[in-house]
């Protein structure tokens, strides 16, 4: 028994070192492919893509095969020693359909050559590619859409066999050579592969977490999806040629629940919300555009069930979010102005606005770069009104870096229908309120702010019963790269509304909830935002442009209720102390306060490039009415230029002259921000603790822009922090395999552990070989 275990042993290894070279052209090949998808430079170091075998891997390349989709156990076959005659179906004839119901499914590339189909199950997920070509494709799993740490699959069907080959391996870092390696345990499952005249269709699946250090963990965080075509099987012994245009990438959501259809034609209308051949100049980097619209006339209540965005070629790429707006007006307001408002072409936000279109600050719609929108479930809709004064506002953001113009069409296509929904919803913004001081250091591998949601606003506002989330966006800009909606009740944290541990600025789709989730009243909530700012050097400031930050997130529920923000700014006062200021010349702390929130101080000391919307008069410090204008305020109060950075424009912190403490004394407070120590650890972590877990300044504001409560200043509250349960179940394949990696590394004492160890090993090989 012995001689027989020992003589298969050399097989093996001899049958493998046979087969390397076509691996090695294979994964060469493969690797540069997605090099070039994801922008990863590695030429300048003349990195040499060589495929480096895994220690300890005995057993031959193999192919697998399965009659059937599901619950079939695969088994090994050697490339070598079947006949081609046994496998001359034709191929025209073989059957590209599923018995699977696949729940979820994206198109990877704009022109459908590849797409994606899965769907989730207890513990594991079962993946369907179908893919343009005769040839392989490689799919890649990986946390920021680079080859380092993606978990890499590689598939095809024979042609001369009419067999389907799965192959498992995994990126490495520049430290190792970037050389991709096979991996030593094999976790994935090939359950079908075909291929017909067009297309090659590969089904196979994987446990959420095999315990592998090699395999990339499937969540519901952000993945980015790495993918490579080729036309051809890889043949033995021949150089592999590929063609660039054949890659790309595709971040998605892998975990949820299945996406709701659009309602059905004739049960529901369309109505578009757009901008009419808008131009974007060539010396803005900036623009928000705001519109206002009339709705379609409407002898009934009518519900929006959902909405997508309609972008102009022109505008692609320069189209950062789309959020539609409510205008509340009342009984009083004159229609005939609205009217000729709804004629025009649009305003620049906040900046050459009337007056009036303050009052469509609520937002009913929002999307996002990345998103495809959002068709609400059958049970919740939004309002559309059939009123004569009923009219909204579309606000674009427009990013262009590259300072060039374009011309095009662009906006949201809203979905309505006459059958109204069981319930009416809405959507509640909640996070850090755009401001100048939500500060995020440089040089930060990680730091976190928080936005605060208070029990006192959801305690004074939310109904007997809550409210119940339906689904959440989640919203930052470049530098974010987790985020989380955080829950609190009874000062213990629940499970995350919402969480994304690599969030993708270019996917920002709403994440529907598995369930419906109640808020109740006095619950509080945290808007958490994680940095990197590793590669930047000066300090990273709240504001609404994409070079400075933003931390929120759009919450849609039901029932519709009056709430619809909730968020918070850390009190002026302590924002200046914390950094080591105590006193300005010639102004106090009110001044400075005053002048944050409502965007200009008095002329002889400060101008800034945002007209001031009212005058606070003695007395309106308790005032709800002037509290209303703050926040609208707050909103308008940007450090930069929204019409283009080439205007003259005077940064509020670069005319504070600090007068205490005595060594800063006579330096504006923007140097002085610039020249603190944040390559220091302890100054920044005491920095980020003092904003995250100190005190904020609270903001609770209604659907008519008054506040449901007067601001307050308040510290988040104590409560128990939420863990993650692990319920992890290993894959069968990695368990086996482990116990068979231990026993490789311990010492073999005698005949009969030898020959113990043999009926594993080849139920090992039935299993999968797992050392390939």
């Amino acid at each position: 028994m012995e001689h027989t275990w020992l003589i298969s042993l050399m097989f093996s290894v001899i049958l493998f070192e046979s087969t390397l070279s076509v691996t090695e052209d294979l994964l060469d090949q493969y690797v540069k492919h997605v090099e070039k998808v994801n922008g990863i430079v590695y030429n300048d170091n003349n990195v040499d893509f060589k495929f480096k075998p895994a220690k300890g891997r005995h057993l031959t390349r193999r192919l697998r095969s399965t009659e059937h989709t599901e619950d079939i156990d695969s088994f090994d076959i050697d490339i070598d020693t079947l006949d081609a005659s046994e496998t001359s179906d034709v191929r025209a004839r073989r059957d590209v359909s599923s018995d699977i119901l696949w729940t979820h499914a994206e198109t990877l590339d704009a022109e459908g050559r590849v797409v994606l189909r899965w769907q989730p199950r207890h513990q594991e997920l079962l993946f369907r590619i179908e893919a343009r070509t005769r040839g392989y494709v490689g799919i890649g799993f990986s946390p920021d859409g680079k080859m380092e740490k993606a978990d890499i699959i590689l598939a095809w069907v024979d042609d001369r066999l009419n067999k389907p080959v799965l192959m498992d391996c995994h990126g490495v870092p520049k430290s190792q050579g970037s050389s991709p390696v096979r991996d030593e345990v094999d976790n994935y499952t090939l359950m079908r592969g075909i291929q017909n005249d067009t297309h090659t269709i590969i089904e196979f699946r994987r446990a959420f977490d095999t315990c592998d250090p090699d395999d990339y963990i499937l969540s519901a965080d952000t993945v980015r999806v790495i993918w490579a075509l080729h036309d051809n099987d890889p043949q033995r012994g021949a150089e592999m040629v590929y063609h660039d245009e054949h890659r790309g990438s595709q971040s998605i959501h892998l975990l949820g629940p299945p996406p709701v259809p659009k309602m059905p034609i004739g049960h529901s209308r369309h109505w578009d919300v757009v901008f009419e051949k808008l131009k974007v100049p060539n010396e803005m980097t900036t623009m928000y555009w705001c519109k206002i619209f009339k709705p379609p006339t409407l002898n009934t209540k009518h519900h929006i069930v959902g909405f997508e965005p309609l972008i102009g070629r022109q505008h692609v790429g320069m189209v950062h979010h789309m959020i539609m707006h409510e205008c509340q007006l009342g009984p009083q307001d004159d229609t005939g102005v609205w009217e000729e408002y709804s004629k025009e072409e649009g305003r620049l936000c906040y900046s050459d606005m009337p007056p009036l279109w303050d009052k469509c600050l609520t937002p009913l719609v929002a999307w996002a770069v990345g998103s495809k929108g959002e068709n609400f479930p059958s049970h919740v809709g939004l309002p559309l009104n059939n009123k004569k004064n009923s009219f909204y506002m579309l606000e674009v953001h427009f990013d262009n870096p590259a300072m060039k113009s374009s011309e095009d069409t662009s906006g949201l296509r809203v979905h309505y229908t006459s059958e109204l929904r069981e319930n009416e919803g809405g959507i509640l913004l909640t996070g850090v309120a755009p401001s100048t001081m939500h500060l995020i250091p440089p040089y930060q591998d990680e730091y976190k702010t928080a936005g605060y949601c208070s029990i006192d606003c959801t305690k004074e506002v939310m109904p007997k019963d809550g409210i119940n989330v339906v689904s959440v966006m989640l919203h930052s800009h470049l530098a974010a790269r987790k985020l989380r909606l955080r829950h609190i009740r009874a000062k213990k944290e629940l499970t995350p509304l919402a969480e994304d541990n690599y969030y993708d600025f270019n996917y920002q789709q709403s994440r529907p909830l598995s369930q419906d989730t109640p808020i109740l009243p006095g619950d509080a909530l945290i808007t958490e935002c994680t940095y990197s700012t590793a590669q930047r050097a000066t300090p990273t400031l709240g504001g609404y442009s994409t070079k400075d930050e933003m931390c929120l997130a759009f919450v849609l529920h039901y029932p519709r209720i009056e709430l619809a923000g909730c968020y918070s700014i850390p009190p002026v006062k302590s924002f200046f102390e914390a950094l080591g200021v105590r006193e300005f010349y010639g102004k106090d702390m009110s001044d400075i306060e005053k002048a944050l929130l409502e965007g200009k101080m008095d002329s002889e000391t400060v101008a800034t490039t945002t007209p001031k919307p009212f005058i606070n008069k003695p007395g309106d410090e308790l005032s709800a009415e002037a509290n209303r204008r703050a926040i609208i305020a707050l909103r308008n109060a940007k450090e930069y230029s929204i019409e283009g950075e080439n205007i003259n424009s005077v940064n509020i912190f670069e005319k504070l002259v600090i007068k205490e403490p005595f060594e800063f004394r006579n330096i504006t407070f923007s140097n002085h921000l610039h020249n603190l120590p944040y390559n220091e650890t302890l100054f920044t972590k005491k920095l980020e603790e003092y904003f995250y877990k100190g005190l904020h300044m609270t903001f609770c504001r209604k659907r008519d822009d008054t506040l449901a409560i007067k601001e307050d200043i308040e510290p988040l509250p104590d409560f128990e922090e939420y863990t993650h349960k692990e319920n992890i179940q290993c894959s069968h394949r990695m368990k086996i395999s482990l116990t068979l990696l231990e026993m490789n590394n311990g010492s073999i004492s005698s005949l009969n552990t030898v020959i113990n160890i043999i009926p594993l090993m080849l139920i090992s090989a039935l299993l999968g070989a797992l050392f390939t």
